[in-house]
């Protein structure tokens, strides 16, 4: 026998005719005359391109490197290792019970 807990859910009632949804700009109704079709409103998009990047003649070897490493201090609020972040920013090490069950495949 099945035992429903707590009480009966309200009927929602719906609307028989079309409404402007909630969201729609200047109260727009589904399929009227300011409502364009989705073709014609594709029609407006490319498809998308892949364009080859132009590398200049005098850039040589550096230009395979995407950034330069520039040797400098430490300015505030900066950190040269993630070890270095307070407590509460690390990642928590695994216990044994998390890595029993990563190493059963989830299954206890």
């Amino acid at each position: 026998m099945i035992k429903f807990v707590g009480t009966r859910h309200p009927l929602v009632k719906h609307a028989t005719e079309v409404v402007v949804h909630p969201c729609a700009t200047n109260g727009m109704l589904p399929g009227s005359k300011e409502c364009i079709p989705v073709s014609k409103f594709m029609e407006n998009y490319k498809p998308f391109r892949v364009v080859p990047i132009k590398h200049s003649a005098n850039a040589g070897l550096s230009s395979s490197k995407t950034s330069v490493f520039v040797n400098r201090p430490l300015q505030k609020d900066e950190l040269a290792s993630i070890f270095e972040l307070p407590a509460r920013f690390r990642y928590k090490p695994i216990n044994e019970h998390e890595l029993e069950s990563i190493n059963s495949g989830g299954a206890w």
